[in-house]
């Protein structure tokens, strides 16, 4: 296959950069803005729950960890497999703040004990008989979500397809689960397929929930979101999501596309 692989992103307001808490990855590793190319790619889009500590890094890690994962693996064996390896991830914090003299308060400590949270949705695909389709394995736990365009015409949105389902308490992978076992009960996945020229559309809940109103009213806004990094561009991803944010039609939450044009 072939894929030109474009990432944007914004903290929502009133935040840095540094307290943004979505994270997105790519496998085969790719820069922003570069082509990926080969018989195989996985990609995701985590978004961090903000009560949590850690949330930000708990996000990069789930995204990195089912980049790394195998295609067939079930989505509840590689949160498990994430936090199987979080007690290294909160070793390193604790290092840097060691090191940068800020050590971990006691008040601290118990929001690290209870771990972080976070939603993900992720897709492997796979070369078929030919390089020009194949299966597209998606999978998800609570609100980010991913969009399928072919011939201009919106065919998947998984695994909500309706504005009106996001809420504020969606399914959470959890860094420290209690019951490994009741996180397969929150997984859902789909097997669809993909084609030379499909566009795929991941985004954390903010910006598919906007998506999702604007389709539901006749609206194409793909159309808005395939322009991005293009000459048809109308001042960019920051600007679209300011412009949103402003006439409310979207929260302000950290926003994140990863956008895959095949």
């Amino acid at each position: 296959m072939r894929a030109f692989v474009s990432t944007f992103a914004v903290p929502k307001a009133g935040s840095t950069a540094e307290e943004y808490e979505d994270a997105s990855d790519v496998e085969p590793a790719a820069g922003d803005d570069a082509e990926v190319t080969g018989p195989w790619m996985a990609a995701a889009v985590a978004d961090g729950a903000s009560e949590a500590m850690l949330a930000g890094r708990w996000a990069r890690h789930l995204t990195t960890t089912f980049t790394g994962a195998p295609a067939e693996q079930d989505l509840a064996t590689t949160i498990l497999a994430a936090a199987g390896s979080w007690d290294d991830v909160e070793a390193e914090y604790r290092h840097a703040r060691d090191e940068a003299g800020e050590p971990i308060a006691w008040y601290e400590e118990d929001g690290l004990r209870r771990g972080a949270y976070a939603t993900i949705v992720g897709a492997h695909l796979l070369d078929g008989p030919t390089d020009r389709q194949g299966p597209l394995l998606v999978a998800a736990l609570g609100d980010a979500c991913l969009f399928q365009v072919r011939d201009h015409e919106l065919i998947t949105a998984f695994p909500i397809d309706d504005p009106a389902e996001f809420d504020t308490r969606p399914g959470l992978a959890p860094s420290r689960p209690l019951d490994p076992a009741k996180i397969g009960e929150h997984v859902v996945a789909l097997r669809t397929e993909w084609r030379q020229g499909d566009r795929l559309l991941l985004a954390s809940d903010a910006l598919a929930q906007w998506f999702l109103a604007q389709a539901q009213v006749g609206g194409r806004p793909w159309r808005t979101l395939f322009d991005l990094g293009t000459d048809a561009e109308i001042g960019g991803f920051a600007a679209l999501v300011d412009g949103c944010r402003a006439n409310g039609s979207l929260k302000n939450d950290d926003t994140t596309l990863l956008r895959i044009d095949l």
